[in-house]
């Protein structure tokens, strides 16, 4: 066995047996991993606050066999604002979920880390919610390796519009080309967006006008994309998302 510090974010927290909880984190040296805080759920003790979601910590866990074990910790940041607005709490539970659900346990994934706490950090201060999860969502295909083709038509090489998505090859067909069922429009300034973000990330993002019709494509390519590369499906943060929207 081995004790190691560092710094994580609570992904998902659940109960495990009569008195303990296990907690799923998204580490900056040692990636996703899940650890086990015994005896948590059956006193309330100093640290209670840092073994809830959405909190970012300092860890000092003892690693296992099968899996690591909370030592203490401390706590750096609660991202208590996002509870407090439903519709930011929800995609900062669909941008857990994702990593959760995408990466594997075990390796490293600093910059995944990096990525899950800058969209955090925009999630409480952008005026636009959707505006941070679209920007999050290429970011994190991106690392993935799941960069979507934005650049031209797959099949032909062209340029000129209208395209439309084809999350089987990951990229944009032509209206002229042969397109598969399961193709989708994807707008000009979809296209754009979509190419901002790739490039540019979270910098200035204030200043990105997104319409409802480009966040609800650029959302269509992210969730395709995972479903047809990773078989990612049913995200309950979607869906609660969806409710709160409604």
């Amino acid at each position: 066995m081995k004790e190691i510090r560092t710094y994580g974010l609570v992904l998902h927290v659940r109960s495990f047996g009569e008195a303990d909880k296990l907690v799923t984190l998204l580490t900056q040296e040692t990636g996703k991993i899940t650890a086990v805080a015994k005896g948590s759920r059956k006193t309330k003790s100093k640290f209670s606050a840092l073994l809830e979601s959405l909190t970012l910590g300092k860890f000092l866990l003892l690693r296992g066999k099968t899996m690591y074990t909370f030592i203490q910790g401390e706590l750096i940041k609660p991202y208590t604002k996002l509870h407090f607005d439903l519709e930011r709490l929800g995609y900062a539970q669909y941008f857990c979920e994702l990593c959760e659900r995408c990466l594997p346990e075990g390796e490293p994934a600093e910059q995944f880390f990096s990525l899950l706490v800058t969209a955090l950090e925009a999630l409480e201060q952008d005026s636009c919610p959707a505006r941070v999860a679209r920007c999050f969502e290429m970011g994190f295909l991106d690392l993935l390796g799941l960069r979507p083709a934005l650049d031209g038509c797959l099949l032909c090489g062209s340029q000129a519009g209208p395209f439309y998505f084809d999350p089987s090859q990951g990229g944009l067909l032509c209206a002229n080309c042969p397109r598969p069922a399961e193709s989708f429009p994807v707008g000009a300034a979809t296209i754009a967006i979509m190419k901002r973000f790739l490039a540019l990330g979270f910098t200035k993002l204030s200043v990105c006008h997104l319409s409802p019709e480009a966040s609800e494509q650029i959302q269509q390519v992210s969730t395709k994309l995972l479903e047809y590369a990773l078989g990612v499906v049913n995200l309950k943060s979607l869906r609660f998302l969806q409710q709160v929207n409604f």
